[in-house]
């Protein structure tokens, strides 16, 4: 639920407010978790999908849970039990939580017993597999925020300011980009797991501007035909809603008209002042969204598509933290 924080330092009214949602496809079997968190001094949000594919094997001593769905559980924990422990005013080494990750993921497992059958074998399959992004939010040094980026796999972390949206990390897949991934069916070639050794990439930024700050697993975004669509749906919400509350409901249920799997996205809104300031300071972004790349999408070919999206993607890589 969308919230507003008390006001008691500078960090917590540099906050505007949260907001987070995290729908099933499956009630009771959904593969997404998320970790969201905030205290004086940082803010912590992040999103797991658990992989389905390579970890549908059931647990029975788990209630039959799949891996996917404990790793992403698991995954979400360890990174809650990390901030939880950081010190005020230290600095967090992203190095630090790999290791708890696999202590929680060698928890579940040893819990779980045997796994039960998979329809997948040799290298597709893995233990406990699940993607994850996370951005931990604290204040700037050279201006509104610096932000330290952990990922593995194809979930995201996104700033959306008044420049339109950027994504900020890159997905772990071979090279191919945002546009191609909505068509292709990419392999994720690093994923957060049991069976092999795997890679949590990390990167800082400095938000210099007011922006809203998310994490997303792909059921947010990849069922649209277009990364610039789902910058309009974002901008479009927004400006339709009475309040971030109002906003929070109307975003998860416009995505999940479209989206064919568990969809998850957790944010914070940062430096606007007010929800009606941020709505004001991102209404010309979009309309300029919709006369760019909207207004008769639906008519255009793919060749025609895929020029808008070269036109987009210098922009919205403008921030974009390679593999």
């Amino acid at each position: 639920m969308a919230t507003r924080p008390e006001e008691k330092n500078s960090w917590i009214g540099t906050t505007d407010f949260l907001f987070s949602f995290c729908e099933e496809k499956k009630p009771e079997n959904g593969e997404d978790s998320f970790v969201f968190s905030l205290n004086e001094s940082r803010t912590l949000l992040g999103v797991f999908d658990g992989c389905g594919g390579s970890g549908a094997s059931q647990y029975a001593p788990l209630k039959n849970k799949t891996g996917a769905y404990l790793a992403a559980r698991a995954a979400s924990a360890a990174y809650r039990d990390w901030f939880d422990r950081l010190e005020p005013g230290k600095e967090a080494y992203p190095q630090d939580i790999k290791p708890r990750i696999l202590e929680y993921l060698r928890l579940c497992e040893a819990q779980g017993g045997a796994e039960g059958g998979s329809k997948l074998m040799g290298r597709m399959a893995k233990k406990l597999p699940t993607t994850a992004a996370v951005a931990l939010c604290q204040p700037g040094r050279g201006g509104l925020a610096d932000v330290q980026l952990q990922w593995a796999g194809d979930s995201r972390v996104y700033l959306l300011d008044g420049e339109g949206l950027a994504q900020l990390t890159e997905d772990d897949l071979g090279g191919i980009d945002a546009m191609r991934n909505l068509s292709e069916d990419g392999v994720l070639t690093n994923v957060i797991n049991l069976t092999r050794d795997f890679t949590i990439h990390s990167a800082r930024i400095t938000l210099g501007r007011p922006g809203l700050l998310f994490a997303a697993t792909d059921g947010c975004f990849g069922y649209l035909s277009t990364p610039m669509e789902f910058e309009y749906l974002l901008l479009r919400t927004l400006q339709s809603a009475a309040s971030a509350s109002d906003w929070e409901k109307t975003l998860a249920e416009e995505i999940g008209k479209v989206a064919g799997d568990d969809y998850t996205l957790c944010g914070v809104s940062l430096g606007f002042g007010s929800f009606d300031s941020l709505k004001r300071q991102l209404a010309g972004r979009t309309g300029e969204v919709y006369r760019n790349y909207i207004r008769g999408l639906e008519s255009c070919t793919r060749e025609e598509k895929q020029q808008l999206w070269e036109h987009y993607r210098e922009h919205y890589h403008r921030y974009l933290c390679r593999v």
